[in-house]
Formats: structure tokens, C-alpha cells, sequence
């Protein structure tokens, strides 16, 4: 892969005319178009809910994105926590530094605001986003991710026990 000069790269606030560019490089990436996921992140940036999302603009092109957001949560979580819900390079400008930028960019964001520990989650089988993300920093936590599939038959009993978690670390 050839190394593109990433000297003229913008971070910068997303806008309206970003959103189609971001679905693309999410379809491109994930096999998923999230268009109306993406308008309502869009309204919530405009009124401030969240950090907002960052787009990492080369040539006047949009190559890189990131979305999070900051605040307290219930369940004995830090006061002041961010968390990133999603970062995305379109495939042509990957294993350049461009997510690194995002990410710096948002650290800095969150330092700014008193942040006192970042989150996120992600799929044991990401092969993309995993090893990304170690690389950044994280480990896994001391919480554990728990779903429930409303389309399917819940299981049976009520407790969580001898699950096996040395299968996941």
C-alpha cells in the first residue's frame, strides 16, 4: 500500500453534506447502510447532545469519521466518562494514521471536558477495530457486556453463573 500524504488533512465538525460519504464508507466497511442512524446523529450534533462527530477530511474528500459522546451513566460508572460509538476510514485511505488522528482529536476533546475514563464496544471478532483500539490503549474492563435478543426465546433460569469468561480474555 502506498503512503498517502496526510499533510493537508482536516478535522473537522461533521455537516449535513457529510452524511452520504460516511454511509458509504460504513457500507464499505461493514456491509450496513445506516443512512437514517446517521441524520439522527446529525440533529443531535446540531443541538449539542453529544461530543458530536468528527470528520477527518484530505482534498476536500471525506476519508475518516468518528461519533461519541460524554456524560454520567447509573451502574456505578465514572461522573465523567466518553465514549466512542464508532470510528470509520474509507478503505482507500486505511493503515495511513487516519484513525489515529480521530482519535487524538476526540482525546484531547474529552481531556478538555474533564473526561475521566473512555469507553467503547466492540465484537471479539472485530479483526479491524480491536486490534485499533489496543493499540490506543484500552483492555477490557471490569464490566460485563450483556444482551438480550427480543427475538428470541430467553434463556432459561435466572441467574448468570459459570459462564466460562476465560473464552473472551
Amino acid at each position: 500500500m502506498d503512503t498517502i500524504d496526510l499533510s493537508g488533512m482536516k478535522v473537522r465538525e461533521i455537516r449535513e453534506s457529510d452524511v452520504d460519504f460516511i454511509v458509504e464508507i460504513e457500507e464499505m466497511n461493514l456491509g450496513i447502510r445506516r443512512p437514517k442512524y446517521w441524520q439522527r446523529e446529525l440533529q443531535k450534533n446540531k443541538e449539542s447532545r453529544f461530543l458530536g462527530s468528527r470528520i477527518a477530511e484530505l482534498g476536500g474528500k471525506v476519508v475518516g469519521f468518528i461519533l461519541g459522546d460524554i456524560g454520567s451513566r447509573e451502574f456505578g460508572m465514572p461522573e465523567n466518562m466518553g465514549w466512542i460509538h464508532t470510528i470509520g476510514v474509507h478503505p482507500d485511505y486505511q493503515h495511513q494514521g487516519i484513525a489515529r488522528m480521530l482519535f487524538e482529536d476526540y482525546k484531547r476533546r474529552f481531556i478538555e471536558l474533564d473526561v475521566d475514563k473512555i469507553y467503547t464496544i466492540v465484537s471479539l471478532s472485530d479483526t479491524m477495530q480491536l486490534p485499533f483500539f489496543e493499540k490506543m490503549g484500552f483492555r477490557p474492563g471490569n464490566r460485563v457486556y450483556l444482551e438480550l435478543s427480543l427475538s428470541t426465546e430467553p434463556p432459561k433460569g435466572d441467574r448468570v453463573t459459570d459462564y466460562d469468561f476465560k473464552q473472551i480474555m
